[in-house]
């Protein structure tokens, strides 16, 4: 489970972890308010083949923490989840940069480190 204050940070991770990873890891994203992926979001995603458009996430509480082994936080910030969640077997926050918004650069700088977090993530946990 990847989850993020907005759902944006989570969407891209969730799919990076698609492209990159295998079909053996069941991966599902949400938030813990709503939002909606930024236009720019999904063009830089577009610049590397990987399509965010259509993809969309619930609410972290329309999930039973118990179904699943891996929860990765995104933020800029440290933020609290309820205990079940942080609790998981896998638990890990990434502190990720805030967006400038008005920096194309600056959504490519996020869509990047949050790709290499997921590379590193893969590495750790796959065989």
């Amino acid at each position: 489970m990847f989850v993020c204050q907005d759902r944006t940070y989570s969407q891209i991770a969730e799919a990076w972890m698609h492209y990159l990873g295998n079909d053996s890891i069941s991966i599902t994203s949400s938030g813990l308010s709503a939002g909606q992926i930024s236009q720019y979001f999904i063009n830089v995603m577009d610049e590397v083949g990987v399509s965010v458009d259509k993809s969309s996430t619930k609410m972290l509480y329309d999930y039973n923490p118990e179904n699943f082994d891996a929860v990765i936080s995104l933020c800029d910030r440290s933020m609290r989840l309820p205990d079940d969640w942080m609790l998981r077997k896998i638990f890990d926050e990434w502190i990720i940069p805030r967006i400038e918004e008005s920096s194309l650069e600056s959504y490519r700088e996020v869509r990047d480190d949050i790709r290499n977090r997921v590379d590193l993530l893969l590495m750790r946990y796959t065989v």
